[in-house]
């Protein structure tokens, strides 16, 4: 066993740092120019970075415009004679390359993340020809070969726009040291400026000069930034709605897929454990009472006592089963909900549950398949703690936020609860999968267990 002894009065101290000297010494009047500077550096980086964005998507969309357009043209006119179909396959595939080099270029320039729908691919059992005219049926193909033109318009329109505004915002400098420099090298017969346009000569129209020019190009300083963020919002648009606007519907797919199957296999799961629970419990005890019944019709003649004692235990076999019965419905359609809703349900669910159990549910306005799924939630949990988990006390939360219902069970226990196949929790995580829902489970050693549910409400 060790032990841990005091330190001596000769031994070294060890001196921590104030977190709170650094505060005391930082004054606003230092960390004021410190945040416009960043601002600055970061107001100049948009712009120097949209510039070459610009420049670069220039180049490239002039280069994209004449080759796709040249081959969808050229693949559309011979395409009677089916030689155009692979010219209108290379077209739409050239489409693609520029795409994703528009991809990468937003994504290292302007900070845009685009992800790249997955494109269609032909089947297995598919020939040659098929699988060369995939990509004409793909609906992303077209979509690249929609942005070309479109992409090709919003640069040719964006980049004049943001280099003059540049340019305006360098005159704040540029055009007053110019004026000052002709002002000493031209003639005064030589200067039209506006001031000598308005008959004015001399330091008045050199005052006047000066000052138009700091104002106008004050105005495009102030304005450089957020005219030129306003420009990249555009491009960031047009590539989101063309380029990647199809990912996020293949994402909605992909889920609604998983979340069939997790419902398909939840079912399955619960219907053999049903069919389980039924063998082994109300069905054994059916049989039972049956080969009961036969004894005591055997016996009702000749001694009425022990058929009396037997459809005693008789009926006390049935009443079991039929407690059994009521507590296998439970799962499958409660009733309870249609008659008292999700609160009343809760509330004797916590009623039956032999741990003591606290319920906090207000009255909401869910569908009814999202009821049904939060109860079974209760339901499953509740069982849980009964059976595995040792606790005192636990409690059930249920509210909604926004669009989402969150069901909340915390328990007391003594923890360690994980899914495993065939397992109640596992079918759990299904039942909520089924509603592309989420189910978090927090059960350390001795701490306790947390299970969440978040259901959205419009699933």
């Amino acid at each position: 066993m060790s032990t841990v002894t005091p330190a001596s009065d000769n031994a070294a101290s060890l001196s921590l740092p104030d977190p709170f000297d650094d505060l005391a010494t930082r004054s606003p009047s230092t960390e004021a120019p410190a945040r416009t500077g960043h601002r600055l550096t970061r107001g100049a980086g948009d712009v120097g970075r949209f510039l070459l964005y610009s420049l670069l998507a220039l180049v490239l969309g002039l280069l994209a415009f004449s080759l796709v357009l040249t081959l969808l043209a050229a693949g559309a006119v011979t395409v009677v004679i089916w030689i155009g179909l692979p010219i209108l396959v290379a077209g739409v595939l050239v489409a693609r390359g520029f795409a994703a080099a528009e991809r990468s270029l937003q994504h290292s320039l302007l900070g845009t993340d685009l992800p790249t729908p997955r494109p269609r691919r032909a089947a297995e059992e598919a020939g040659w020809v098929r699988r060369m005219l995939t990509p004409l049926a793909d609906p992303q193909s077209w979509m690249n070969c929609l942005w070309t033109p479109v992409n090709l318009v919003a640069v040719l329109a964006t980049f004049p726009i943001a280099l003059a505004w540049t340019l305006g915002a360098i005159g704040t400098v540029a055009g007053p040291v110019a004026t000052l420099i002709l002002e000493q090298v031209l003639p005064a017969e030589q200067r039209s400026g506006l001031p000598e346009l308005m008959g004015m000569t001399g330091t008045p129209a050199l005052v006047v000069d000066l000052g138009g020019q700091v104002l106008i190009g004050l105005l495009f300083l102030l304005t450089v930034v957020p005219v030129t963020r306003g420009l990249t919002a555009v491009h960031r648009g047009i590539a989101r709605g063309l380029l990647s606007s199809r990912y996020a519907e293949q994402q909605q797919l992909e889920r609604a897929e998983r979340s069939r199957a997790a419902g398909r296999l939840a079912e399955s799961a619960a219907l053999r454990r049903l069919e389980r629970d039924l063998h082994d419990g109300p069905q054994q005890r059916l049989v039972r009472a049956s080969m009961d019944l036969a004894r005591a019709e055997q016996a009702a003649g000749t001694d009425p006592e022990r058929t009396q004692e037997m459809l005693r235990g008789t009926r006390t076999q049935l009443a079991e089963t039929l407690d059994e019965l009521r507590r296998l419905s439970r799962g499958i359609a409660p009733p309870v909900l249609v008659d008292r809703g999700l609160p009343g349900a809760l509330a004797e669910l916590a009623a039956i549950c032999p741990v003591p159990a606290q319920v906090e549910c207000p009255d909401l306005d869910l569908p009814e398949h999202v009821e049904i799924g939060a109860y079974y939630v209760v339901s499953e949990a509740l069982t849980n703690v009964a059976k595995h988990s040792g606790a005192e006390a636990v409690r059930v939360q249920v509210l909604r936020r926004a669009d989402m219902l969150h069901v909340e069970v915390v328990d007391d226990g003594r923890g360690g609860a994980a899914t495993s196949p065939g397992g109640g929790l596992a079918g759990l995580v299904g039942r909520v999968a089924a509603l592309e829902g989420e189910l978090r489970i927090e059960s350390p050693l001795g701490g306790g267990t947390r299970l969440e549910a978040v259901i959205p409400c419009g699933s």
